[in-house]
C-alpha cells in the first residue's frame, strides 16, 4: 500500500520546510511513513523517491519536478495529498507558481481521472471565498475560516510609529536612536514583569550592535539586574558552555541575559541559544525573522524593530511584508504558559497606516500571475499539456488570476462593463494568451502559428522550461550568442540575464568590490566600472576564487548569484548541444563545471580531491602536472617533486582514481555517405566511493569535426562501479554522415559530467578509409497490362485466388517465375504481395518436378505458423499437396518429411537437418527453395541464411541436380552483389524501389528530447494519441512500442486522454454489451480495461487465447487500435491505415542498455501502414530520439546496404561443415568462404571488415589469418584436431556432438572444463545452465532486482553481485521451474519457455559427453536432469507429484492406500498395477481431497503411462560352440548363476522391450513448453569401477543391440543396465549381469567399424 501514494506538502521557504520535515517525521514514524525533504539543498535519488510517502518541498522545487513531466511522472501520478501551507503567499511575488502548480494539478486531474485532494493552510484574509474557488473547494463542506478571535492565545497588538525629526543626514541615525530607544523601553518593561522578549530585526549583522545598545542603555539605566538571570547550577553550567564557543560577543551578552540568533552563526552556537532561551536564562534575544519561520521558539512578547529589510533578488531595501509581520507575531504568547501574548511593531510613521490596515485584513490579495504568463504558458507547451490557443484559454481559467479578474477587474486593466458582457472574459484570456505566445514566438521558446492558433514546443522553450529561465533571459541569449566565445565574454553574458537584473550597485560596497576585482579577479571585466554588469562579473570570479566576502549584503548577492548562475550556464549547455555546436558545448560544461566545484580550469584538477594542502598543490601547479602525467611518475619522482614524500603516495592513489575513459574505435563504413563507427569505451580508473559515489559516474560523449566545429553525435553515457571494478569494456554503436572528399579527421571526445579536466579524446583518421561502391540503380517498373490469373491455365490453382488479375510487380515477373528455372531475388517493398510470388514458383514445381519437394524458409516461427494456417487449407485441402511444419515446436518424423510436398521452416532448424544431405535423401529431393525475409542476412540470425544458400551451391555443383533459389525481401540498396551470390546471371534480379508500393505512403518523423528513456516513451504518448486523432480518426491504426510493459503503459495513457474527449469510447466500434461478453473470456486484467474502449495490446507474453481474441477483433474492425511489440510487424500480416513506431531502441539484455532498433524492422513496421483493399494511402508516424531524427530521415527513403554477419559465428558454421566432410583442409575452407556472401561484400566494402587494402596478396592474408583464428577457437575447444602437416583437418566427437545438436563451439569448451564425472545432480544443474546458449536471455530494465527476490525462494544460492547475468538468470529460472514457484511477471514465463527450449539439446549432449567419457554416474544424473526439467520437479520430490493436480502434501493417501491393498502404491508402477483394474481402488482414498474429475484425470494420467518389459540375452562366440548363439539372462539371477564369457572378447547383450500404456507420442508434460516424443536411454556399465560402457537411444518397443567388450582379467564381474525414460520420472529399471570371466579364446582376425552416431560396431 505504501508504495501506492504520495503527499506532498509546499512550505514556502527552505527554513520551514526542514522543520516541517523534522516534526512530521517524528510524528509519523509509527505509522512507518518516511517523511523526505525535496528543496534546493536537498536533492532525492530515485529510490529515495519511492520510498518515501510524503515528500516537503518549495513552490519552486515542486514546480520544476512536475514540469519535467515525464521523468517524474511516476512521483507526480501517484500524488494523493497536495497540502499548500501559506496559501495568502498568492499575491507575493511567489504566487504565480502556486497558481501554475495548482491549475496543472486539477487539469492532471481531469485529464488522467486520478483523484489529488488539494488542502490550502493560510493566515486569516479577508478574500477567502475567491481562494476557494481557484482551489475548487465545495464551499459547504470543505470551506472552514477563523478569524483572531480564535488565537489559542489572545494577541495584544501595538503600533508605533516614529517621525523623522529635522532634515538632512543625520535624521536617518536619529530615526534609528528613537526606534532602540521604544524598543528598549519595551523591552525592559515586560523583563521586569518577568516575561520573555523576542526583538526582530532584519540584517545578521544588526543582531548584534541592537544586542549591544540595549545592554548598553540597560546599563546606562542602571537596569542590569532586571535582567541578568539569578545564579542556579543550571546557569553556570550554560555559562561555561557559552563561554567555550568562539564568539565571544555573545557570551559577553549573555553574562546580561541577552543573546543573538541569526542564520549565519555556527549551527552550535544556534542550538545554545535556542535551548538557553527556552530554559529561561536568557531574558531579551534578538534575531532575524528566519527564526519566526524555521524554529518554533514561542516568547510572551515580540518587538519589530524597524520595518526596512534588504531583499536580494530586487536588490534594495524593501517593507518587511505582512506575511513575515503575521509569522512573527504567531510567535508571541507560549501556548502552554501565557494567558496573552504581546505583538508590538515599531516602523516609520508613514508605513504606519499600511501595516494598522493590513494587520486588521482589509486588503483582499490579487494575483500576480501576469507578470509570468510567458513563462508559465511556455511550462505547459513543453509539458505538452497545452498545444493550441484554445488550449492555453481554457488553462487560464484554472488559475487565481481569473478568479480575480471576474470580481475586481479594474487591477487588471479591465471595467466593470467588460465583466457583464462577457462573464467568462474569453476575450481578456484570449488576449493575454496570444500577447504572450507572440513574445514566446519571438524568442523562439514556441512556434506559434497564427493561422491554426497550434503552439508547438522548440528546444529552446523545452530546455527554458526545464531549468527555469525566463523568456527575458532567453532574448539576452538569442541576441549575444556567438559561434566562438571566451570565458569572458560569457560571464559578461551571464551578468545581463534577467535573473540579476535587480541586483543594485551601493556606495558603501564599492571599497570592498574594488578590493575583490584585485585580489580574485582572473578575467578582464569590459563593463564600466561601478556598473551593476560589474558587480555581479567581480562576485562571480570571487565565487570561482572561494574569495572572502564581508559586507552582509555582497554575501547574500553572492549567495544568489552562484546559485543561479549554475542553472543558467547548464541551460546554455543543453542548447548549444542541441545546436551541435561542439568548440561551445565544450566551454559551457567546462565553465559549468567551474561553478560547481568553485574552480578556475588553470588550477590542477587535483583540487576536485579537496585534501592536499596548498604547499603541495602548488608544486604541481607550476608546472601544471595532469592526473594522467602523476599515474605516469614513480611516486618516489612525485615525493622529491612536491618535498613531500607522504603525500605522494596519496597524490599517486588520487591521480589513479580520477576519472578517465580509453577509448578504441573501429570505423565501418555503410554507404558512401554513411559511416558506423565501433567504439570501445574501458574505464581507465579506480573506483572509490569516497569520491565517486554509489551512483555511475557520466561522462558526455560526442563526435565533432574539428574544421567546421559540428557535433555529429552526442550521448550521455553511465558507467557504474561495478563495471570499473570489472574493467569491462562497454561498446558504443554510433552512425554518422560523411562527406567527401574525406575530411582530414573526426574527434571523439570524453567529457565528465562532474569532474573538472575529465576528458578523453580519440582522433579517427580516414587516411586507410575506402568507401564502398556506389549502387547500381533500381528496377524500373514497366507500365503492362495488368495479367490475369487464367495465365497460370490451370483451374485449380486459379481458384485458389479470390482476385482476377496479378498486382503490376507480380506481372511483370510472371514469367521468370513460372516459365523459366532461373534464380530469382525480388526487392520489393512490404505490402506488394510476395507470397503470391513463392506461390507461383512453387506451382511451376508441381507442374515440372512432380516428384520433387518445395521448402518455404521464414525467419520467425510466429511467419511459419502463419504460413501453416494458410497454405493447410488453400494447398492442403484444396490441392491434396501435403504440407509439414518443421520448427523448434514441431518436429515431424521422418515419414511425414518423407512423404510432403512443402516444408515450411525457420533457418535453424532447415540448417540443421540439410547439414547431414549426404545421407539424407529427402534434403536431395528438394527442387526449390524460397526464402522470405532474405535482406535480414545482415542481422544477427543472418549467418544461417548464409550457410543454407552457400551449401544449396555447393550441393548444386557437387550433385546434377538443379536447385532453384527464390528470394524475397524488402528493396535492397546492393541487390547487385546478393544476385551475384545466388547464381543469378541476366534474367531474375528484380529489385524494385521503395516507393512502387501498392499503397502510396505518407511518413512523417518527429525528434523527441530526453536523455532517458522511460521518461521520452512518456512523452510520446501525446503526440501517439494526437496522431492518430489526426490522420486515423476511424481507421484502424497500429502502435509499435519496444517492450511489453510499453504495451501496457501507452494503452493506459491512451485510456487517460480519451477519458478527457467527449465520447471516449469512440475507438470502440461494436456494442458495448457483445465488447462485455467478450471480456468474460479475457485472462490478462490490462487487457480487459484497454479492450472496453478499443484498444487491443498485442505481445508474446499474452495468453495464446487472449491473442487470438485480440487479433480476430482488430482484424474485423471491432476495435480501432492495436499496440504491439516489434515481433508483430514480422509475424502476422494486420495491415492498418496508420502506423504509429513509437520509439526505435529497445533494451539489450547482452549489452544492458538501450540500443537501435535494426533499420530493417522499422522499415517493416512502417510496411504495415495502408491497406491494399481499402485505402489509397497510409501513413507512417516515426517518433525517434531527437538526436536520431536525421538519420532516419535519411535511410527510410535510402535503402540499406546489406552487410555480412559470418564472422561472429564463422567457427560454429565451420565446424558444421568440417563433420559433414564438406571441407577437409585449411585449403577447402578458403575456397568454401568464396561461396559465401561475405566474400563477396569483403571486396567491395574492405573497411568495413577491417580489410585495409585490396590488393591479392592483402585478402589471402586477411582470409588466412581469419581460418586460423577460427581454428584456433575450434582446436581449443577440442572440436577439431589439426594434423601435423598444419594442413589436414579431422573432426574429433566433441564436434560432432556440437554440430549434432546445433551448440556452439564455447558450450563444447565449456564442458571440457567443466563436466567432471563426479559432479552431483546440482553441479550438472549448474553447468548446464553456464552453457553458452543462456547467455543471450534478455536481463532487462530492473530486472537484476527481481533475479534477487527469485533467488531467495529458490533451494541453490547464487553469487549476489551476479544477478545481471543471463546464465545465473536461467539458472533461477530453472530452479523456480522444478520448484514451481510464481514466477513475477509474464516476461520470466516466455523467458523461461525459451530456457527449456534449449534445455533437452544441451542435456542429450551433456549425456553423451559423458558416455564418450565414460562415467557412469554422471552421465545417469544428466538422464535424471532431463526426467525432472520434463516433468518440472525436483529427483527428492516424490515421482507420484508428476501427476496432475498432485502436491507433496497428498501422498499421504498413497500410504494408506498402500496399507489397505498391500500393493506398493507409494510408486508410480505398483500404483498403475493397483488402479489399472479398478477405478475405486484409487478413487475412495482420493475423493478426500480431490473433485471426481480431477480423479478421472489421474486415472487415465496413471493408465497412459508406459511399463515396459525386458528380456535379455548375451550373443556372442564361446569356445564350445562354433559360431555366435544367444544365452538368456534370467532376471532376477540367482546368487550362484554366473554366465562365462571370454576375456578381451565382445560380446551383444540383446534387448526386446515390450510396451504397455498410452501414446508413445504424446507424453504427459504440462509444464514442459512443447509436446514431447517419448523416449528411452538404455546404459551399460560397471557400478564398482564406476565405468559405462556403452549407452543407446531406444523407441519404446522392439529389439536392440548393445556392444560391450570384456575386460582383460580373470574372476567374476558385475555389469549392470540401466533402463532410464528421458521424460518420466520414477518409471526406471535398473538390472544385474553376473559374469564369470575365462581365458581368451585363440586369435582370429575379425575386421571392424566403428559406427560412431550409434555408437555401435558393425563387422
Amino acid at each position: 500500500m505504501k508504495n501506492k501514494f504520495k503527499i506532498i506538502y509546499i512550505a514556502p521557504m527552505k527554513a520551514l520546510a526542514s522543520e516541517m520535515t523534522a516534526s512530521f517525521g517524528k510524528r509519523l514514524r509509527g505509522l512507518g511513513i518516511a517523511v523526505r525533504e525535496l528543496t534546493g539543498d536537498m536533492k532525492l535519488t530515485k529510490t529515495e523517491v519511492q520510498q518515501t510517502q510524503m515528500i516537503v518541498t518549495t513552490p519552486e522545487k515542486w514546480d520544476v519536478v512536475t514540469r519535467k513531466g515525464a521523468t517524474d511522472t511516476e512521483l507526480a501520478s501517484i500524488v494523493k495529498l497536495l497540502i499548500i501551507d501559506e496559501v495568502h503567499l498568492l499575491h507575493g511575488d511567489r504566487g504565480p507558481i502556486v497558481e501554475a502548480i495548482v491549475a496543472r494539478t486539477l487539469r492532471q486531474v481531469e485529464s488522467s481521472q486520478n483523484m489529488i485532494r488539494i488542502v490550502g493552510l493560510s493566515a486569516t484574509l479577508p478574500n477567502y471565498l475567491d481562494v476557494a474557488r481557484f482551489l475548487r473547494v465545495n464551499p459547504n463542506i470543505g470551506l472552514f475560516f477563523f478569524d483572531s478571535r480564535f488565537r489559542p492565545v489572545p494577541l495584544e497588538q501595538q503600533f508605533v510609529g516614529v517621525k523623522e525629526v529635522g532634515s538632512g543626514g543625520g535624521a536617518h541615525l536619529r530615526q534609528i536612536q528613537i526606534m532602540n530607544d521604544i524598543c528598549y523601553d519595551k523591552a525592559s518593561d515586560m523583563v521586569q514583569k518577568g516575561h520573555q522578549v523576542m526583538v526582530f530585526v532584519h540584517a545578521r549583522n544588526a543582531t548584534h550592535t541592537t544586542a549591544m545598545v540595549l545592554k548598553e542603555l540597560a546599563q546606562k539605566k542602571g537596569h542590569l539586574k532586571h535582567f541578568e538571570p539569578e545564579d542556579s547550577g543550571g546557569f553556570l553550567k550554560a555559562k561555561k558552555a557559552i563561554s567555550s564557543s568562539p564568539n565571544k560577543v555573545l557570551s559577553e551578552l549573555f553574562a546580561a541575559g541577552f543573546a543573538c540568533h541569526h542564520a549565519g552563526m555556527l549551527r552550535s552556537d544556534r542550538n545554545m541559544v535556542e535551548r538557553y532561551f527556552s530554559e529561561g536564562y536568557i531574558k531579551v534575544l534578538v534575531c532575524t525573522s528566519t527564526l519566526a519561520w524555521g524554529v518554533n521558539l514561542p516568547a510572551h512578547a515580540v518587538i519589530i524593530r524597524g520595518t526596512e529589510i534588504y531583499d536580494q533578488s530586487h536588490g534594495t531595501f524593501v517593507d518587511l511584508s505582512i506575511l513575515d509581520v503575521l509569522q512573527i507575531f504567531g510567535r508571541a504568547g507560549r501556548p502552554q504558559f501565557d494567558k496573552s501574548g504581546t505583538g508590538i511593531i515599531i516602523t516609520t510613521h508613514d508605513k504606519l497606516t499600511h501595516y494598522l490596515k493590513s494587520m486588521t485584513n482589509q486588503f483582499p490579495i490579487e494575483s500576480n500571475f501576469i507578470n509570468l504568463l510567458a513563462d508559465n504558458l511556455n511550462a505547459e507547451v513543453a509539458l505538452g499539456t497545452v498545444t493550441n490557443i484554445d488550449e492555453a484559454v481554457e488553462w487560464l481559467s484554472y488559475t487565481y488570476l481569473f478568479v480575480r479578474m471576474r470580481i475586481n477587474p479594474q487591477v487588471y486593466g479591465l471595467t466593470y462593463g467588460d465583466v457583464q458582457e462577457e462573464p467568462m472574459l474569453e476575450t481578456k484570456r484570449r488576449q493575454l494568451i496570444t500577447a504572450a505566445a507572440m513574445t514566446l514566438d519571438k524568442t523562439h521558446m514556441i512556434r506559434y502559428n497564427e493561422r491554426t492558433g497550434d503552439l508547438n514546443i522548440t528546444d529552446l522553450g523545452r530546455t527554458a522550461s526545464h531549468y527555469y529561465i525566463t523568456c527575458e533571459t532567453m532574448e539576452v541569449f538569442n541576441s549575444m550568442v556567438r559561434k566562438s566565445m571566451t570565458q569572458g565574454y560569457v560571464l559578461e553574458m551571464l551578468t545581463r540575464c534577467s535573473d540579476f537584473q535587480q541586483l543594485k550597485v551601493r556606495k558603501e560596497e564599492l571599497t570592498e568590490l574594488w578590493n575583490l576585482k584585485d585580489q580574485y579577479c582572473e578575467l578582464r571585466i569590459e563593463d564600466p566600472p561601478e556598473d551593476i554588469h560589474w558587480k555581479i562579473n567581480i562576485l562571480l570570479q570571487t565565487y570561482l576564487s572561494r574569495g572572502r566576502v564581508n559586507g552582509s549584503s555582497l554575501q547574500s548577492d553572492l549567495n544568489y548569484i552562484s546559485q543561479n548562475a549554475v542553472r543558467i550556464i547548464r541551460a546554455l549547455f543543453e542548447i548549444t548541444l542541441r545546436k551541435n555546436n561542439a568548440y561551445m558545448a565544450a566551454l559551457y560544461l567546462k565553465m559549468a563545471k567551474m561553478l560547481e566545484l568553485q574552480q578556475w580550469d588553470f588550477y590542477s584538477d587535483m583540487r576536485q580531491f579537496n585534501c592536499f594542502p596548498n604547499e603541495v598543490l602548488k608544486h604541481i601547479e607550476y608546472p601544471m602536472l595532469k592526473p594522467d602525467q602523476i599515474r605516469d611518475m614513480d611516486w618516489k619522482e612525485v615525493g622529491d617533486l612536491i618535498r613531500n614524500p607522504k603525500a605522494a603516495r596519496h597524490l599517486k592513489k588520487c591521480a589513479d582514481e580520477f576519472p578517465l575513459l580509453e577509448m578504441e574505435a573501429s570505423l565501418h563504413p555503410i554507404t558512401r555517405t554513411v559511416l558506423r563507427i565501433r567504439l570501445t569505451i574501458t574505464p581507465n580508473f579506480k573506483w572509490n566511493d569516497k569520491y565517486h559515489g554509489k551512483a555511475p559516474e557520466a561522462f558526455w560523449i560526442w563526435v565533432e569535426d574539428p574544421d567546421n566545429d559540428i557535433m555529429y553525435y552526442n550521448e550521455f553515457f553511465l558507467i557504474t562501479k561495478k563495471q570499473v571494478i570489472t574493467n569491462e569494456p562497454q561498446e558504443l554503436i554510433i552512425t554518422i554522415p560523411i562527406t567527401e572528399p574525406l575530411p582530414p579527421q573526426y574527434y571523439i571526445r570524453a567529457t565528465s559530467e562532474r569532474w573538472l579536466g575529465s576528458e578523453s579524446v580519440l582522433p579517427l583518421t580516414f587516411q586507410h578509409l575506402i568507401l564502398p561502391e556506389t549502387h547500381p540503380p533500381h528496377t524500373d517498373l514497366l507500365e503492362l497490362q495488368p495479367l490475369p490469373v487464367t495465365a497460370l491455365n490451370n483451374p485449380s490453382y486459379e481458384m485458389l485466388y479470390n482476385f482476377s488479375h496479378f498486382n503490376p510487380i507480380q506481372t511483370q515477373i510472371f514469367h521468370c517465375l513460372y516459365h523459366t528455372d532461373n534464380n530469382v531475388l525480388l526487392g520489393a517493398p512490404t505490402g506488394s504481395g510476395k507470397t503470391i510470388v513463392a506461390e507461383v514458383a512453387m506451382f511451376r514445381v508441381f507442374n515440372q518436378y512432380p516428384g520433387c519437394k518445395v521448402v518455404y524458409i521464414a525467419p520467425l516461427k510466429a511467419l511459419v505458423k502463419e504460413r501453416i494456417k494458410d497454405w493447410k487449407i488453400r494447398l492442403e485441402e484444396k490441392m491434396g499437396k501435403k504440407v509439414v511444419e518443421l520448427t523448434g515446436d514441431v518436429s515431424p518424423d521422418i515419414r511425414a518429411i518423407r512423404s510432403s510436398h512443402v516444408i515450411v521452416t525457420t533457418p535453424e532448424k532447415w540448417d540443421g537437418i540439410s547439414r547431414s544431405w549426404q545421407t539424407r535423401n529427402y534434403v536431395r529431393d528438394v527442387a526449390l527453395i524460397v526464402i522470405d525475409e532474405i535482406h535480414l542476412l545482415g542481422e544477427d540470425r543472418g549467418p544461417v541464411l548464409e550457410v543454407i544458400v552457400s551449401r544449396t551451391n555447393f550441393i548444386e555443383s557437387h550433385t546434377s541436380r538443379r536447385l532453384r533459389i527464390i528470394g524475397l525481401s524488402t528493396a535492397l540498396a546492393n541487390a547487385k552483389d546478393l544476385a551475384n551470390w545466388l547464381n543469378i546471371g541476366e534474367m531474375g534480379l528484380y529489385n524494385f524501389r521503395p516507393s512502387v508500393r501498392p499503397v502510396p505512403l505518407e511518413v512523417h518523423i518527429s525528434g523527441h528530447p530526453g536523455r532517458h528513456y522511460c521518461p521520452r516513451m512518456m512523452t510520446m504518448n501525446k503526440p501517439t494519441f494526437q496522431a492518430i486523432r489526426q490522420h486515423s480518426p476511424a481507421a484502424p491504426a497500429l502502435v509499435f512500442v519496444s517492450s511489453r510493459r510499453q504495451t501496457r503503459l501507452t494503452a493506459l495513457d491512451l485510456i487517460a486522454y480519451l477519458a478527457a474527449e467527449d465520447n471516449p469510447k469512440q475507438w470502440l466500434h461494436m456494442q458495448e454489451s457483445e465488447m462485455e461478453q467478450i471480456l468474460s473470456n479475457i485472462r490478462e486484467s490490462n487487457l480487459k480495461l484497454t479492450l472496453a474502449f478499443g484498444i487491443g495490446i498485442h505481445h508474446a507474453g499474452l495468453h495464446e487465447r487472449d491473442r487470438n481474441t485480440v487479433e480476430e477483433l482488430f482484424i474485423n474492425q471491432k476495435i480501432q487500435v492495436l499496440i504491439c511489440t516489434a515481433t508483430l510487424a514480422w509475424g502476422v500480416n494486420f495491415p492498418a491505415h496508420l502506423v504509429v513506431i513509437k520509439g526505435t531502441e529497445y533494451f539489450d539484455g547482452k549489452q544492458k542498455r538501450y540500443v537501435d532498433m535494426p533499420i530493417t524492422d522499422v522499415l517493416q513496421m512502417m510496411g504495415r501502414a495502408g491497406r491494399p483493399q481499402y485505402d489509397n494511402e497510409g501513413v507512417a508516424v516515426v517518433l525517434v530520439h531527437d538526436q536520431k531524427k536525421n538519420f532516419y530521415k535519411k535511410f527510410l527513403y535510402e535503402p540499406f546496404p546489406v552487410e555480412s554477419s559470418l564472422l561472429e559465428v564463422l567457427a560454429d558454421h565451420l565446424n558444421a561443415e568440417i563433420v559433414a566432410g564438406t571441407v577437409q583442409s585449411k585449403q577447402d575452407i578458403l575456397d568454401y568462404l568464396t561461396w559465401t556472401y561475405f566474400f563477396r561484400r569483403l571486396l567491395k566494402n574492405p573497411s568495413y571488415y577491417n580489410l585495409e587494402s585490396l590488393e591479392p596478396q592483402d585478402i589471402n592474408y586477411y582470409l588466412s589469418n581469419l581460418v586460423q583464428t577460427s581454428l584456433d577457437a575450434l582446436s581449443s575447444a577440442n572440436c577439431v584436431e589439426i594434423e601435423e602437416d598444419q594442413r589436414t583437418l579431422h573432426t574429433t566427437w566433441m564436434g560432432r556432438i556440437a554440430s549434432y545438436y546445433y551448440l556452439s563451439h564455447k558450450t563444447m569448451a565449456h564442458f571440457s572444463q567443466s563436466l567432471h564425472g563426479d559432479l552431483d545432480f546440482d553441479m550438472l544443474l549448474r553447468v548446464l545452465s553456464d552453457c553458452e546458449e543462456y547467455a543471450t536471455i534478455p536481463v532487462r530494465h530492473n530486472e537484476d532486482v527481481l533475479n534477487g527476490e527469485l533467488s531467495q525462494q529458490c533451494r541453490l544460492p547464487v553469487d549476489p553481485l551476479s544477478l545481471d547475468s543471463s546464465n545465473v538468470k536461467a539458472f533461477l529460472l530453472l530452479q523456480a521451474h522444478m520448484s514451481r514457484l510464481t514466477l513475477p511477471n509474464t516476461d520470466y514465463l516466455t523467458d523461461t519457455k525459451s530456457v527449456l527450449d534449449q534445455t533437452i539439446r544441451i542435456l542429450q549432449a551433456m549425456i553423451d559427453t559423458s558416455a564418450e567419457n565414460g562415467w557412469l554416474s554422471a552421465c545417469l544424473s544428466c538422464q535424471m536432469l532431463m526426467q525432472c526439467i520434463v516433468q518440472a520437479r525436483w529427483p527428492s520430490d516424490s515421482p507420484l507429484t508428476t501427476l496432475p493436480h498432485v502436491e507433496s502434501h497428498h501422498l499421504y493417501m498413497f500410504t494408506n492406500m498402500t496399507n489397505d491393498s498391500r500393493k506398493p502404491c507409494n510408486t508410480l508402477n505398483g500404483l498403475k498395477h493397483a488402479s489399472i483394474k479398478s477405478y475405486e481402488t484409487l478413487a475412495k482414498p482420493l475423493r478426500r481431497e480431490f473433485e471426481e474429475n480431477q480423479i478421472e484425470q489421474i486415472h487415465r494420467a496413471i493408465c497412459d503411462l508406459p511399463t515396459l518389459d525386458l528380456k535379455l540375452a548375451v550373443r556372442g562366440l564361446w569356445f564350445d560352440a562354433d559360431g555366435e548363439q544367444d544365452k538368456l539372462l534370467r532376471q532376477p539371477p540367482a546368487r550362484d548363476h554366473w554366465i562365462p564369457l571370454h576375456a578381451e572378447q565382445e560380446y551383444t547383450l540383446m534387448v526386446e522391450m515390450q510396451r504397455r500404456g498410452g501414446n508413445p507420442n504424446n507424453v504427459l508434460c504440462p509444464r514442459f513448453p512443447r509436446g514431447k516424443n517419448e523416449g528411452w536411454f538404455l546404459t551399460l556399465g560397471t557400478i564398482e569401477h564406476g565405468e559405462l560402457h556403452a549407452l543407446k537411444r531406444l523407441p519404446a518397443r522392439g529389439k536392440a543391440q548393445i556392444t560391450f567388450y570384456t575386460p582383460n582379467y580373470r574372476g567374476r564381474i558385475i555389469y549392470t543396465v540401466y533402463l532410464m525414460s528421458d521424460s518420466y520420472m520414477g518409471l526406471d529399471q535398473q538390472y544385474d549381469l553376473q559374469f564369470e570371466i575365462m581365458d581368451p579364446l585363440p586369435e582370429e582376425r575379425v575386421e571392424r567399424v566403428y559406427n560412431t552416431i550409434d555408437k555401435t560396431i558393425i563387422e
